[in-house]
């Protein structure tokens, strides 16, 4: 009587582990999309020198493989002459 009771036990352990296995291999056939990096300076950027140089230590993080960045003909950081210039360190 015992024997039975282990063996249905394991069957049913078995039948466990296979049926929560079972769901792993499923392919869903998602494109995986890269997020859209603009390569363009934010017009944010230029409001003033110091949002500038946060935005220059925001790149700091970024790898060296990257596109160049491009500055529109607009583009323009007002000159601040009242305080003293942030370090880039």
């Amino acid at each position: 009587m015992m024997m039975k009771f282990q063996r249905k036990l394991f069957t049913a352990g078995a039948v466990a582990a296979v049926l929560t296995l079972a769901g792993c291999w499923g392919d869903d056939d998602d494109e995986v999309t890269a997020p859209v990096v603009s390569t363009e300076v934010p017009a944010s950027a230029g409001i003033s020198s110091a949002a500038f140089v946060s935005y220059l230590l925001s790149l700091a993080g970024n790898d060296e493989s990257s596109e160049p960045l491009t500055i529109t003909d607009t583009f323009a950081v007002p000159a601040d002459e009242s305080t003293e210039p942030a370090p880039l360190t």
